[in-house]
């Protein structure tokens, strides 16, 4: 078991993410984003996320384009998505648990 304190956990910048895994399982791994306001994620275009995914709001607010269905989120909210194309932008300073959990293979 671990425990995580998410308010105190910082973040590195995009290019170095795989440093920002807290956990990670055979079938999931968890991490902690950080989003300055107006930042994307991913930077340049939408990506295919081919797991599940789950992102909880710690801080700050965002904007979700999943597979061309917009949404936002705030602090304490959580979205919930199967695999998709997906980006987000911080529509103000921004701080996220990310959860990927594999699509069972066929």
């Amino acid at each position: 078991m671990k425990t995580f304190d998410l308010q105190s956990t910082s973040a590195y910048p995009y290019e170095q993410r795989d440093k920002n895994v807290l956990y990670q399982g055979e079938t999931f791994k968890t991490r902690i984003i950080e989003l300055k306001e107006g930042e994307k994620l991913p930077p340049d275009e939408p990506c295919e996320m081919e797991t599940y995914v789950i992102f909880y709001i710690v801080s700050g607010r965002i904007g979700l384009n999943i597979d061309n269905e917009y949404s936002e989120a705030e602090k304490d909210q959580c979205v919930i998505s199967e695999p998709a194309l997906y980006q987000m932008e911080a529509l103000e300073p921004t701080k996220i648990l990310g959860i990927q959990i594999q699509k069972d293979k066929e």
